[in-house]
């Protein structure tokens, strides 16, 4: 159960799509619940050979978690000879339908946090970087989230994707044996590394300058994704490199927190059309970051991102934020490169450093790859989390 799921793309509908398609694959029974968004979405389609469940309201873009609460929770009682356990991703508002439908029915309940804050509740009063901002919220809100946590706990297991939302879960009282921790997955057969040749090819498909050196943003055109700091940072760059282009990969599309028309107002204010590209929504994702020459993640906050392995699996030379869920996955100098957010001068050196020392970025990138499909391919997280489930209904049969 997962309150956005496709059409819309992010990491974490891309995720939920990956494993359910690899359970699916493996001949395992799995349904996906979630809202419909858009009206255009159908009440009911097969994706993947995974069959969607689209309950109301839609539009809506803030509340709609919120309105989607009873619709959810009658579809799991109408559907309750359908499964056994109920998996829910992100879990600050469907975590109680979940545990609920679960106590009530004798199912089993797993529940997930997407993003730090979400069992602290500092997803209300603190800033993206986990400050707290709005101390009111906080005095309002802290005796609810209490009581909500309090029932959360009679879920079955607490699944946490990085170290710092572990960190979280230990800071809240919730007991190591309560809480598995499985890292996010991705397709490393799909997002691959390419040879010049298919490279040049790529560039030619899609419409991409063929002789720049390209630098690739892939994910939510979102705030907090630290895309104002790559705006701030390119013409300094384009100055000193003019043969170079910075492609972003994703829309922000049905996002509450987008920021794609001030970013592509902010390009024809300072006439960057021809070095700043925008791809809108895609599919193949993969193919443009094949494309491309390097990868820049500037993002302020991430719990695991995908968009990361991504780029680490198609083998680019990587700069990542300082930030808890990108230094789960890069080791500073091995994987790919670590700097401090919005430290201009370390971004431009290493930038820099991207350009005119191929051969140490090669080293890095091959790294990268070799990392993630050790530790992050999809079919290494479907069998953590397959283990973890057959586990819990083994435990209360």
């Amino acid at each position: 159960m997962v309150s956005s799921f496709y059409p819309v793309v992010g990491g974490g509908e891309t995720h939920a799509r990956l494993l359910c398609k690899e359970f699916r694959r493996r001949g395992e029974n799995v349904f996906v619940l979630t809202r419909r968004r858009v009206k255009e979405s159908p009440v009911f389609e097969t994706v993947d050979d995974i069959p969607i469940h689209r309950v109301p309201p839609s539009g809506v873009p803030r509340l709609g978690k919120y309105l989607m609460l009873l619709p959810a929770f009658l579809t799991l009682c109408r559907r309750r000879n359908d499964y056994d356990l109920i998996y829910v991703c992100g879990l600050r508002i469907l975590g109680i339908v979940g545990v609920l439908a679960a106590r009530l029915l004798g199912k089993k309940c797993v529940l997930r946090s997407e993003s730090r804050g979400e069992f602290s509740g500092g997803f209300i009063w603190n800033n993206i970087l986990g400050e707290t901002t709005r101390p009111l919220l906080k005095v309002l809100f802290s005796g609810p989230i209490r009581l909500r946590n309090y029932f959360l706990k009679k879920t079955d297991a607490f699944l946490s994707i990085s170290g710092i939302i572990r960190e979280e879960f230990e800071a809240c009282g919730i007991p190591p044996a309560q809480t598995a921790s499985i890292a996010n997955g991705i397709d490393t057969e799909t997002f691959q590394p390419v040879d010049a040749a298919r490279r040049l090819a790529l560039r030619k498909q899609l419409h991409l300058p063929e002789d720049r050196f390209i630098f690739a943003y892939s994910g939510k055109l979102n705030r907090g994704k630290g895309l104002d700091f790559l705006m701030q940072i390119w013409p300094k760059w384009m100055a000193a490199h003019p043969n170079s282009a910075l492609l972003l990969i994703g829309g922000g599309r049905m996002q509450f927190l987008s920021c794609e028309a001030e970013l592509r107002e902010q390009v024809r204010t300072n006439r960057l059309e021809e070095s700043v590209l925008f791809t809108g929504y895609v599919t193949n994702v993969n193919e443009h970051l094949q494309a491309a020459d390097a990868f820049l993640f500037p993002s302020e906050s991430e719990a695991l991102p995908l968009a990361l392995l991504e780029a680490l699996a198609c083998e680019l030379p990587t700069i990542a934020s300082d930030i808890g869920g990108n230094r789960d996955v890069v080791v500073d100098g091995q994987e790919g490169c670590i700097a401090p957010l919005k430290d201009e001068k370390t971004w431009l050196g290493l930038m820099n450093d991207f350009v005119t020392q191929p051969d140490k970025a090669r080293q890095l990138a091959l790294k990268g790859r070799e990392t993630v499909c050790r530790q992050f391919s999809i079919a290494h997280v479907a069998d953590e989390h397959l283990k973890l489930f057959e586990r819990i209904c083994r435990e209360g049969s």
